[in-house]
């Protein structure tokens, strides 16, 4: 078995086994379905913690020490729109009212832990293997699909199917984003950072919309909402296809870095 094809089968293992951490993780920390507003809400999230010592183990154990943790170029021409995003969710989660700071400090904790896990295992262990192995644009693709394809998995944290499946073609969406981001600055330290701020403004803001909802209305998504993650997200996608338009000649005009 080749190095590239080995790396490959290792990192599915880690991504299995993370998935395990995730989600079993949940279950125990949380004891039975519930939302996952409620679960960054309600108290510090050792699966997330748990599930990144066990990615720092995996990068210590395999000596991987090409996951671009180095240092950004280009922030502000790669930035500037998915920026402005973040901007309106800032005036968004003010307008509607912050929650108490303890659930302000569980809300930012738990998804610097997501962001952080998330980035590693996808933008990181997973795209560096595949790349390695492939052309670039199957790389990407095959990374954002798994990346997708792991939030369907949701539905057995929160019960609710229909909902996970929408996360899960948005957070497809999102992973070309984090991936343009990663690229075109050479570094995975903005796609942590944009991931993280992404993930915190917007449960600030499902906080406050929740906070804001009647007692006894229906908490499910319907209609247009249930959509809302995939349209939201529509935007930066486009930005990011821009992005990578070329990215296939450039990485196919060089030889891939040795792992």
């Amino acid at each position: 078995m080749s190095q590239t094809s080995k790396r490959i089968w290792i990192s599915l293992v880690i991504y299995l086994i993370w998935i395990s951490v995730t989600l079993l993780g949940a279950q125990i920390v949380t004891g039975g379905e519930i939302s996952l507003s409620d679960m960054v809400t309600g108290g510090i999230g050792w699966h997330f913690a748990a599930a990144i010592a066990l990615l720092v183990a995996a990068i210590l154990v395999f000596k991987w020490k090409d996951l671009q943790f180095s240092r950004p170029h280009s922030v502000l021409r790669v930035m500037w729109f998915p920026s402005l995003y973040l901007l309106l969710f800032v005036v968004g989660a003010v307008f509607l009212g912050l929650p108490p700071f303890h659930i302000v400090v569980f809300i930012a904790l738990n998804t610097l832990m997501v962001g952080f896990s998330e980035e590693i295992m996808f933008r990181g262990i997973l795209f560096r293997a595949f790349e390695k192995a492939m052309n670039i644009w199957p790389a990407i693709l095959i990374t954002s699909v798994l990346f997708g394809a792991v939030h369907s998995l949701n539905v057995f944290i929160t019960g609710d199917l229909m909902p996970a499946l929408m996360q899960s073609i948005a957070a497809t969406m999102s992973g070309l984003v984090f991936l343009a981001i990663l690229l075109r600055t050479g570094s995975i330290w903005p796609a942590i950072i944009y991931h993280f701020f992404w993930d915190c403004l917007l449960f600030l803001i499902s906080h406050a919309a929740q906070a804001a909802r009647p007692e006894g209305a229906d908490a499910d998504p319907a209609g247009l909402a249930l959509y809302a993650p995939i349209l939201l997200n529509l935007p930066n996608l486009i930005f990011a296809l821009f992005m990578l338009r070329n990215i296939g000649k450039e990485y196919g005009a060089k030889s891939p870095a040795k792992g």
